[in-house]
């Protein structure tokens, strides 16, 4: 924002009401999506999470990362799969009236001539001289008590705390020997790898509706391919000379790697039967008749108990100090719920720890103050103002905390002495904006007034800027000009000419003299992108038209935020 944030984000009213408005709209969509039948099944959600790539380990679903993923960002997995499903039933809605959208070449025109239209621009800009601009101590001492609420040091907290940690807990389990082995036994069919048969094969296609001729006649056919194979002719050679498979038969029938459940049955039965090195007999199948060679066999290996002994180990730790840690927390959840004004009780009966963190606010902290749950949940009004204890918080490295506060330091006046600078910048950039401002719309005035461009600039002192034709995405001017400039009407028989007031301060006067339309060298590529963004903006605008009327017509009640607290 060059330095200087819109006014906006100091405007908490209007920031609350945008997000009220957000939130208003959400739950009017969200009516509108479930009255239209719009739902997402079970399969389909776990389905689209199990392809999501934030929980996936080695290409594949890790239950482990999924559940450690949520944690760290404060959800379970239930509340997550909701607002997953609610959201994807919205998508549904919108991908709807994606398909829907369309437009007709008139508009794709229109929309083009737009897109490559070009102006004649000249710009003349009176700077922010906030560099030359001299502040009183006076000037600063009463905007810094009119705006006293600009220079705090924010609130700060203490807080004490007892947390439970997954892999203390795992390091303090033992597993016995008998435990391990009859792990081991169970798990024997999933340790296996899976069985890999590197194979080729020669297709004879035969159709769906052949008759008894033609089928004999392909077996006919495979039954030659295979006395020549046996007479010692390569098999790679015949495949490419006459299998009918398309898929393989230029790389002489070779499938790869293949296993179990990847093929069709009579096919698989045969494949895993051969012997390293041997052809099948001819094999029928719905696609013709087959010759197989099976290459090499790989996999299918169990570890013995030793080998797998390590990781069992830890995957019973896991399963044994996840259940010990959500039956501790269960109980430190309802004595911190029961004895509220204290931690003492639940550190003594479950003998743990109560710690105690730094000092933080409630917008940073370190350690376990650096989650923004237990920032929250420090400043929340039960454990600031009634002084009870949180509730059990799930953080990230799978933890879980309940706190209690320590110590509390409401937020405080910074010294002028210590701001003196920040707000002497401060002003001397308002000033130098106002004054930049006021200089360019007087100067604005006389342009108006019949003088030229050159002649006001002249005299002030400045030069102009000639632009020549620009495009939209022209990167020669400041954008907030180029965006004034495309804005502004047509000129007729003289110069259109516009003020702009920047972010870093400066004004700009833009003198617009000539519109022309820029003959596209598109391909009929360009083209089509340029109807399928058109397209796709007619499609967003008819989504956001939807939701404005469905809150327009939605009965809201609006509770004033004075009467909540």
């Amino acid at each position: 924002f060059g330095g200087s944030l819109p006014s906006a984000f100091n405007d908490e009213v209007m920031l609350k009401e945008q997000v009220l408005t957000q939130l208003i709209e959400e739950q009017v969509l969200l009516g509108y999506v479930h009255d239209k039948g719009y739902r997402v099944g079970d399969d389909q959600l776990f389905g689209y999470i199990q392809t999501m790539p934030s929980f996936q380990q080695d290409g594949q679903f890790s239950k482990e990362l999924y559940r450690n993923q949520l944690a760290s960002q404060g959800y379970q997995p239930a509340l997550f799969e909701q607002e997953l499903r609610r959201s994807s039933e919205m998508e549904q809605l919108n991908q709807a009236i994606s398909s829907s959208a369309f437009t007709v070449p008139v508009q794709v025109e229109k929309y083009n001539q737009l897109l490559n239209q070009s102006r004649k621009l000249r710009t003349l800009t009176v700077e922010n001289q906030s560099d030359s601009i001299s502040v009183s101590d006076q000037e600063i001492a009463e905007y810094y008590k009119t705006q006293a609420g600009l220079y705090m040091d924010p609130a700060m907290v203490k807080v004490d705390y007892i947390e439970l940690n997954l892999d203390s807990i795992k390091q303090n389990i033992e597993v016995s020997e008998d435990q391990l082995q009859q792990r081991y036994e169970q798990l024997a069919d999933q340790l296996t790898t899976p069985e890999l048969r590197t194979a080729s094969h020669i297709l004879v296609a035969v159709k769906n509706d052949a008759s008894d001729e033609e089928i004999d006649q392909a077996r006919q056919k495979i039954e030659d391919i295979k006395i020549k194979i046996d007479q010692g002719e390569s098999f790679a050679d015949l495949a490419r000379q006459y299998s009918d498979d398309p898929g393989s038969a230029a790389d002489g029938g070779d499938l790869g790697e293949v296993e179990r459940g990847m093929m069709v049955k009579p096919f698989e039965t045969v494949l895993f039967s051969l012997q390293e090195g041997e052809v099948s007999d001819p094999v029928r199948t719905q696609f013709g008749w087959h010759l197989i060679k099976l290459h090499e066999i790989s996999g299918g290996e169990t570890p013995d108990f030793e080998q797998a002994k390590a990781d069992i180990e830890q995957e019973l730790k896991m399963e044994m100090a996840e259940s010990q840690i959500y039956d501790l927390a269960e109980n430190l959840a309802n004595i911190g719920y029961e004895q509220p004004d204290s931690l003492l009780p639940a550190a003594e009966q479950l003998d743990l720890t109560i710690k105690t963190t730094d000092w933080f606010s409630r917008g940073k902290g370190e350690g376990l103050a650096q989650e923004e749950k237990v920032r929250q949940a420090a400043f929340s009004e039960d454990v600031l103002k009634l002084n009870r204890n949180s509730e059990t918080l799930e953080l990230s490295d799978n933890r879980i905390v309940i706190m209690h506060l320590n110590s509390h330091k409401p937020a405080q006046q910074k010294s002028l002495e210590s701001v003196k600078t920040q707000v002497m910048e401060t002003l001397k950039k308002k000033q130098g904006r106002a004054l930049a401002e006021s200089t360019g719309k007087q100067l604005l005035e006389e342009i108006k007034q019949g003088q030229t461009l050159d002649a006001v600039a002249e005299k002030a002192g400045l030069s102009v800027f000639d632009a020549g034709f620009v495009t939209r995405s022209a990167t020669t001017l400041d954008r907030d000009v180029l965006n004034a400039a495309f804005s502004m009407k047509k000129p007729a028989d003289q110069a259109e000419y516009e003020g702009i007031a920047e972010v870093d301060g400066d004004y700009t006067i833009v003198e617009l003299s000539a519109i022309r339309i820029d003959e596209p060298d598109d391909t009929a590529e360009d083209k089509g992108s340029d109807a399928k963004a058109l397209q796709d903006a007619k499609a967003n605008y008819e989504y956001q038209a939807l939701i404005k009327s469905l809150a327009e017509k939605a009965d809201i009640i609006r509770t004033p935020l004075s009467e909540l607290e």
